[in-house]
């Protein structure tokens, strides 16, 4: 009887990886199989679900969402924009994969959240939250609720990565937004003076 192959997690998730780029959420775990040199005994026994083996492939589960947040620009409304950027950049890598993914009859929003953890989108808000805060302190940067800004500084760039995959900017990009969104969050809603020049 011939010894089983055996192969690394990171091997398999290359063949697995690739048979998801090719075929998408459709790419069967037989397909997989065949290119690890495995059977498909061996994925299961890894990753239990399909679902499972297709987040682990194509989208990391845990990922530093402090990172995202540009605290190390000194002047906070540029670091507010950096962070959009890095914002949209982080967007624009999971929600084309989650949009794909739950076209697949057996695959719920459910299977995706319990992927990443329900804090996930919870500890990027209170990271930026907290950056808020911090510059605050510091007489930085006025605001009333750091949380519901960070919040509504995060939907506004899901919005555009969102619109982005949906085509509804074609032929373009879309980072000229980012800025000004910060400068319409920055600048606010109060009647007054302007709040300075625009970003450019």
């Amino acid at each position: 009887m011939g010894r089983k192959k055996v192969i690394d997690d990171e091997t398999l998730l290359e063949h697995a990886r690739a048979v998801f780029l090719e075929r998408g959420a459709f790419g069967s775990t037989r397909d997989i199989a065949e290119r690890a040199g495995i059977s498909e005994a061996a994925i299961f026994k890894r990753y239990p679900t399909k679902v499972g083996l297709f987040l682990a492939a194509l989208m990391p589960q845990q990922e530093d969402v402090s990172s995202v947040i540009a605290s190390e620009v000194d002047d906070t409304r540029e670091a507010l924009v950096q962070t959009g950027y890095r914002l949209l950049k982080h967007f624009r890598k999971i929600i084309p994969t989650v949009m794909h993914l739950i076209t697949h009859p057996s695959i719920k929003m459910s299977d995706v959240a319990d992927h990443f953890g329900p804090d996930r989108v919870d500890r990027l808000a209170n990271n930026l939250a907290q950056f808020l805060a911090q510059r605050q302190a510091s007489g930085l940067v006025l605001v009333d609720n750091p949380l519901a800004c960070a919040n509504l500084l995060i939907a506004a760039i899901h919005s555009l990565a969102v619109y982005e995959v949906m085509e509804f900017h074609p032929g373009g990009a879309i980072e000229h937004a980012v800025p000004l969104f910060v400068n319409a969050l920055w600048c606010g809603l109060a009647p007054g003076p302007r709040c300075g020049a625009p970003l450019p």
